[in-house]
């Protein structure tokens, strides 16, 4: 098994070349050294050429190999010749080509399936590679005018796509990063880095269908900055054995005004066009021993859509949206954190939908609100980030849930305001109380506001059935009590340790 997936690998090769380097006694021979003892532990079969003229180390045909296990397949990339240079400071410089070429191979899994061979250019413009500081303390810095990811050769079976069928550009300018490295063993790591514009190009079409999809927009001031440990233990180790090692980082994406324009060429079915845009947006990483989390959003979203099929655009707009998630990656006795958020605030649509089920203007057209936050306990009965395991999982059960707390689930649309908070655990070893799911305990306290008036609104326009209403009308009754104010109704279920359920104290189970 490799040492890392195809899904990390473009992950990982940037921090190498950027960092590995650096982590070395400051003279040509010992970094490059340190650089090659690194890729080699990460899994990579390291080929090249060295020679000396004076103190500068020119290291000539280097290429980096790696089997791909899991996917059948091969990587390489050429990093063609390398000089590393010392200077009077006691830093070096390392100077690259500015071009160096990736190969990925893939095998068929099945006898239907094709082999794939890509190959992408990673360039660089004016780079400026620096290492200081000491064997202890390193720190390296780099810069340059430009970078770029160019698909330059895809082939499926016997067929080679040309640029027109599949085209991949991915330009930044204004790039510069920071690493700080220590340890030996265990080595950690301190980024921050920055991209001033990024810009993306991508075409795809197979000869079988006749549609044509091209994707082309940018984003501006693109800043990182994270931190890591990277455990150095045997190259065959599982991401699992390297998380329990010490394998963690934590990383934050932030970015300013973006866009992108999709445009689908079909004959068959028509156009089809998708532009959005937004004034900026985060991500944020985190993966250890405690789990993988995310964490990100956008700031005033704008989406157009036009299709051949409609009369006219598809308009829609957004003051943020969100998400989190939290999750265990490791199989544990103990029930570990986890946690899913969503939020889409101030939703709005164009007058031209609204009029599409609403043409009369019976609805109010207040921008609507979503949030649901969610957290809990829940124990993983499998290593997750085991690949052998998952593959022999089968249909078992991946884990148990222990508690669930609903922290908020709010929506606010069309006049009507709906609220649910509460928390429940769960007995996973009395399966039988509730048939086929673990014994719950705790409330639910829910609300709801003018969620009648909002009834009866649909039911005149014709949108909802008077018998789908009355039924609606009828769960009311048995389920809420007037709240406080107009049109107000609140819910109260609970779940009690005998096994019953309970709608505002009234048995319903």
């Amino acid at each position: 098994m490799s040492r890392i997936s195809t899904a990390s690998l473009f992950l990982a090769l940037p921090v190498t070349l950027a960092s590995t380097p650096l982590w070395a006694d400051l003279t040509p021979s010992d970094v490059w050294g340190d650089w090659r003892q690194y890729m080699e532990s990460m899994g990579y079969e390291v080929e090249a050429s060295e020679a000396f003229n004076g103190d500068d180390l020119t290291v000539s045909d280097v290429t980096l190999k790696m089997d791909m296990a899991e996917e059948g397949g091969d990587f390489s990339m050429s990093l063609g010749t390398l000089s590393f240079e010392p200077e009077g400071d006691g830093a070096v410089n390392i100077r690259m080509p500015t071009v160096m070429p990736m190969t990925i191979n893939v095998a068929p899994e099945t006898p239907e399936d094709e082999p794939v061979s890509m190959v992408l250019n990673y360039a660089q413009t004016a780079p400026v590679m620096r290492a200081s500081g000491s064997a202890e303390a390193l720190q390296y810095d780099y810069a340059a005018d430009s970078i770029s990811l160019t698909l330059a050769g895809l082939k499926v079976g016997e067929q080679s796509y040309t640029e027109e069928e599949a085209k991949f550009t991915l330009i930044g300018t204004g790039v510069s990063s920071r690493t700080e490295m220590t340890g030996t063993e265990t080595r950690r790591y301190d980024q921050s880095g920055r991209i001033d514009s990024l810009q993306y190009d991508v075409v795809m079409k197979t000869p079988e269908d006749p549609a044509r999809v091209a994707v082309t927009g940018g984003v501006d001031q693109v800043v990182f900055d994270g931190s890591g440990t990277l455990p150095m233990i045997d190259a065959g180790a599982d991401v699992a054995a390297m998380m329990r090692e010490g394998l963690a980082f934590d990383g934050s994406f932030t970015a300013g005004a973006g866009r992108t324009d999709m445009q689908v060429s079909d004959p068959e079915n028509g156009e089809f066009q998708l532009i959005s845009s937004s004034t900026g947006a985060k991500l944020g990483v985190a993966m250890g021993p405690e789990g993988l989390s995310y964490d990100g959003g956008q700031q005033d979203i704008e989406v157009s859509v036009t299709a051949a099929d409609m009369p006219f655009p598809i308009q829609f707009s957004m003051a943020e949206s969100a998400f989190n998630l939290k999750m265990p990656v490791l199989k544990s006795e103990e029930p570990q954190d986890f946690a899913f958020g969503v939020t889409l605030d101030r939703f709005e649509m164009s007058d031209m939908i609204w009029g599409i089920f609403d043409p009369t203007g019976q609805l109010p057209r207040d921008p609507a609100t979503l949030v649901v936050d969610l957290s809990g306990k829940a124990k993983l009965l499998f290593e997750l980030m085991d690949p052998e395991v998952t593959a022999t999982m089968g249909d078992e059960a991946p884990g148990e849930i222990h508690a669930l707390n609903v922290n908020e689930v709010s929506l606010d649309v069309a006049g009507a305001e709906f609220d649910a908070s509460g928390a429940i655990t769960f007995d996973n070893d009395d399966m039988q109380t509730v048939a086929g799911m673990p014994k719950p305990l705790g409330a639910l306290d829910l609300s709801l506001v003018g969620g009648v008036a909002l009834l009866d609104k649909l039911v005149a326009m014709g949108l909802v059935p008077q018998d789908q209403a009355m039924g609606a009308r009828m769960m009311m009754g048995l389920f809420t009590v007037p709240g406080e104010g107009e049109d107000s109704l609140t819910s109260r279920i609970e779940f009690t340790e005998e096994g019953g359920i309970l709608a505002n104290g009234q048995q319903i189970k």
